[in-house]
């Protein structure tokens, strides 16, 4: 293995992220993820524990964007180097493992993952370790490799839940195959004992609420719908959604490079060389499967990727051996698709910047029309200030003693994460929200007799419980455009009932 090279890539590619990460702004799940880390627990309705206490280790720093996304960045870096060490594994030369480590740096789901704190941002480098771990148990037959695998899936657990699929793969693709050997070890059942403690404080919190996270899957496939711009990548359908599933296994993983995982799943699957490895393959088909049966969304697999970019290289190294110039046509096609696509997953252009560069591609601002910011994921980090200062104005306006017993309740997490991360300086009382964990931390002992309701996903919900509903004002940011439109803003008065008895009513679990 070249580990100058893989070092040296692994370091840029976290610099890089860390030079850009501060651009824009807070993603919706990091407000979130704030207000949750100032609420430690074992778990949440929707999410392990690991983001919230990376969020909490940003406290010192006042929680600003480079300290909140430092530990993506470095995950980041380690995956790059990972794909080198792969690549090597799999009988890749210096060629090899270094387009697999650069094609992997920039592939665009990796991109946005290592720039951006999500429970999705650790799936790269925890997948890439226990797939890594169990190549070098299967070669070595060394029973300690189990130490590895054991130590990143329970880290990968503690990140999102996925990795128990993952685990599920694997296994089934060791079964399938000659490699089932590794499973007959005594560490293999000290290792899943293992795993299961250091996961119990988490597991132990789901089941005593009632595992709440299947009844966010639930929600998230029920709550589904297109954006403001048109565009939708999620259904509610399982057919029309296994199909954009499908086709989102290309775009994340950049188009032009599809042909190289493909390859690579191919060359696991059928190369007499990589027979002992073919349980990737396996794993990765299973993967697929059970993801859009499981009308899953199209990033859930993301992290199975790096292993069968890194097989492709080290393929065509093998078959492309006496062709450099089609060695070189392959790469810089690849690579160079790589970098048109950057701007759109890594913060490398202002907004304005992004949307400029985007009417240039014709992707937006085409035929008289006005040019917006298209990219939802970056759309999403906007808005979140303006939304709280609007909220300030309307709440401020409204009789001091109304405004006195007066709550604040937004129908999404994000809403009311952002107003109890930057109401303070507005003189705004802390937030309440029915959606996940904040139904959990409940009404905060307000009657309902005043409420300003933020968002309209729950608007004929509230015209039920409460008897008088206005519309107080509405928020929009331009630069949101691509998610939605206008937010609404409402004055609820005269409810039904106490706000703690219809606080079940509200209850919202999905993402």
């Amino acid at each position: 293995m070249d580990k100058r090279f893989a070092t040296l890539l692994g370091v840029l590619t976290a610099a890089a992220h860390l030079a850009v990460c501060w651009r824009y702004g807070y993603y919706r799940d990091e407000l979130y993820f704030i207000a949750c880390a100032k609420r430690l627990a074992w778990g949440y309705v929707d999410m392990p524990p690991l983001t919230a206490f990376v969020s909490w280790l940003a406290a010192p720093a006042h929680y600003e964007l480079a300290a909140l996304r430092f530990s993506v960045a470095i995950a980041a870096g380690v995956t790059a180097y990972l794909a080198c060490a792969i690549a090597a594994e799999l009988g890749g030369g210096m060629w090899s493992q270094r387009l697999a480590g650069v094609t992997v740096a920039l592939t665009p789901a990796y991109l946005f993952l290592g720039t951006t704190l999500t429970t999705t941002s650790y799936e790269p480098v925890t997948w890439a370790l226990a797939v890594f771990g169990t190549m070098c148990l299967v070669r070595s037959r060394d029973p300690r490799w189990w130490i590895a695998i054991a130590a990143a899936v329970s880290f990968g657990v503690y990140g999102k839940y996925s990795m128990f699929l993952l685990a599920a793969a694997t296994l089934a693709g060791l079964l399938m195959t000659a490699e089932r050997a590794v499973l007959r070890s005594r560490a293999f059942a000290v290792a899943a004992i293992a795993t299961l403690l250091v996961l119990a404080p988490n597991l132990a919190w789901q089941a005593a609420h009632g595992f709440p996270m299947l009844a966010v899957l639930r929600g998230d496939v029920l709550g589904r719908h297109p954006f403001n711009s048109g565009m939708q990548f999620e259904f509610r359908q399982p057919l029309l959604n296994a199909g954009v599933f499908f086709i989102e296994q290309f775009l994340f993983g950049n188009p032009v490079a599809a042909p190289v995982w493909i390859a690579g799943t191919i060359a696991l699957l059928l190369g007499p060389d990589l027979r002992r490895y073919r349980f990737i393959a396996i794993a990765f088909l299973l993967l697929l499967a059970a993801a859009a049966m499981l009308n899953g969304k199209g990033y859930y697999i993301a992290g199975i990727y790096t292993p069968l970019i890194c097989a492709g290289w080290a393929a065509m190294e093998r078959i492309w051996g006496e062709r450099p110039a089609w060695r070189a046509t392959a790469a810089g096609a690849v690579l160079g698709s790589a970098a048109l696509l950057a701007p759109f997953t890594i913060p490398a252009l202002s907004a304005h910047g992004l949307i400029g560069y985007s009417r240039m591609l014709g992707i937006t601002g085409r035929n008289g029309q006005s040019a917006h910011l298209v990219q939802p994921l970056f759309a999403d980090e906007f808005g979140w200030k303006g939304l709280t200062r609007r909220v300030a104005d309307i709440y401020d306006r409204l009789p001091p003693e109304q405004r006195r017993r007066t709550a604040i309740f937004s129908d999404t997490y994000a809403g009311a994460a952002a107003i109890e991360f930057y109401g303070g300086p507005f003189g705004l009382p802390q937030p309440i929200s029915a959606q996940n964990q904040y139904y959990l931390w409940g009404s905060r002992g307000y009657n309902g007799s005043s409420v300003l309701a933020i968002g309209a996903s729950q608007a004929d919900l509230l015209h039920t419980l409460f008897r008088h509903v206005v519309l107080a004002g509405t928020f929009e940011d331009p630069l949101r455009w691509a998610i939605e439109g206008p937010t609404p803003i409402f004055l609820c008065t005269q409810p039904i009932a106490p706000l703690k008895d219809l606080w079940p009513r509200l209850r919202w679990y999905g993402a």
